[in-house]
């Protein structure tokens, strides 16, 4: 998630080289032909792209409207799971009296949200975006890691690598942590450390657990509709396409040297057109290890953290700082 209110010409350059670059090029050859061939047919009326334009920002509204409703909506389902595992801890821990017993319950639920804090981050190639620059900003953090490497070195930080042997072959690994929540509270009831309510309303919570997990891997797994996301693309760089040629008899008006003036204004209007298509495409998987990303990490060290005072352990870990202006 960008934290950073400024914006960088770096940035700018980072997200729109290639297309500032490609417009350049390609007004400059229209111009050349224009002035110094005196190729005047290339000029082509205004108002048709004009119009072209309209549609096109109008459909690329639409897809950034759709990308922002799946990007609030994991971050509702993250706020979820921060307050579900709250209520959990503060209902385990008041309900159980052994701190032994607390202690192993509510490590095993940290390492459950790193867990799917990691599976969420794993790559799918056909659900993630083919362009790399929103991950470019956080490609060298240690947050970012290969998923086999990241999930064996955060249970061997818990101290719990003897789950992670009986599990690292699962498929859903955090499904697993959540199951044996289920049967150790299950094994409390039936030793009578829990009566049939506490358990029904642990049960509960652990239950909430899964569905906020089915939501996020609903948003992993089905990106946004390829019809809409596909056709976005091609409608912006037919825009672009068009733009140069449509300017040459406006800005010729201006005098002998105005037409040169659709140069800089061909590369002004294509960058704001591709930068909102930009956006939306990167916004529309909040889980790509990018930097628009829900802040995952972020938000499960602070589950840590909450877990671990309310335990009421004084040796806590620390928060996590942003990363080139990035919280991940």
């Amino acid at each position: 998630m960008l934290i950073n209110k400024k914006i960088t010409i770096a940035s700018v350059w980072l997200f729109g080289k290639k297309n500032i670059l490609r417009t350049l090029l390609m007004s400059s050859v229209v111009v050349g032909l224009y002035h110094f061939l005196n190729l005047h047919i290339l000029a082509i009326p205004f108002l048709p792209v004009a119009t072209i334009g309209t549609a096109v920002a109008f459909y690329v509204g639409f897809k950034n409207n759709q990308a922002y409703d799946r990007l609030w909506e994991a971050r509702r389902l993250w706020g979820g799971i921060t307050n579900t595992s709250r209520v959990l801890t503060a209902s385990f821990i008041s309900l159980i009296d052994d701190k032994a017993k607390q202690k192993a319950f509510l490590l095993r639920h940290i390492a459950y949200i790193n867990t799917l804090r990691l599976q969420l981050r794993k790559t799918i190639p056909w659900a993630t975006n083919k362009e790399d620059y929103h991950k470019q900003y956080v490609s060298a953090s240690e947050e970012i890691k290969e998923f086999n490497i990241a999930i064996e070195a955060l249970f061997e930080h818990l101290d719990k690598k003897d789950i992670f042997e009986k599990i690292k072959h699962k498929g859903n690994i955090a499904n697993h942590i959540l199951k044996v929540q289920f049967d150790v509270v299950t094994k409390y009831k039936r030793e009578k450390l829990l009566d049939e309510y506490e358990h029904s309303d642990l049960t509960k919570l652990l239950g909430e657990l899964f569905n906020l997990q089915g939501g996020c891997e609903r948003i992993k797994t089905t990106p946004l509709f390829r019809q809409y996301s596909l056709f976005s693309r091609i409608f912006v760089q037919l825009f672009i396409f068009l733009l140069p040629f449509a300017l040459l008899n406006e800005m010729s008006k201006l005098g002998d040297y105005g037409v040169w003036l659709v140069i800089p204004f061909s590369v002004l209007i294509s960058w704001v057109f591709m930068t909102m298509e930009q956006i939306g495409e990167a916004s529309e998987n909040p889980f790509d290890n990018g930097s628009t990303d829900i802040p995952i990490s972020t938000i499960c060290r602070n589950i840590e953290i909450d877990i671990l005072e309310l335990l009421g352990e004084t040796n806590l870990p620390d928060k996590i700082e942003p990363f080139n202006d990035v919280l991940l």
